[in-house]
């Protein structure tokens, strides 16, 4: 089946070119991921984190360290597993993001060409 393109030529790739030095990138702008140390950072913020560091913090001056080390090994595990949820849930999104990705179909040089958005 020929491509009936109503006699519209489209761009050319040097107006392709021009155009995106011009205008920019056709692109959509997702915020930026939180890295690693962002995550602990706003863990550490938590009240509940604090709250928890605090009875540790009293176990360990009231003579009950092996309250406190168990309390404290606690607060340690429960940022470093949130830490990795979160880098899944990530990886999740970005592999999500590319497959709904749209298409779209464009006439450069005489010609169809579908491109990704």
């Amino acid at each position: 089946m020929p491509e009936n393109n109503f006699n519209i030529k489209g761009l050319s790739d040097e107006q392709v070119i021009l155009a995106r030095e011009k205008f920019g990138q056709n692109k959509l702008s997702y915020k930026k991921e939180n890295g690693i140390v962002e995550t602990l950072k706003n863990l550490a913020k938590e009240p509940m984190i604090l709250l928890l560091l605090v009875a540790s913090l009293i176990y360990f001056v009231s003579g009950k360290t092996g309250d406190g080390i168990f309390l404290s090994s606690a607060i340690i595990l429960f940022p470093l597993s949130h830490c990795f949820k979160i880098q899944e849930v990530e990886m999740l999104s970005k592999k999500l993001k590319n497959l709904t990705q749209p298409n779209c179909t464009v006439i450069r040089n005489g010609k169809r060409e579908v491109i990704k958005k």
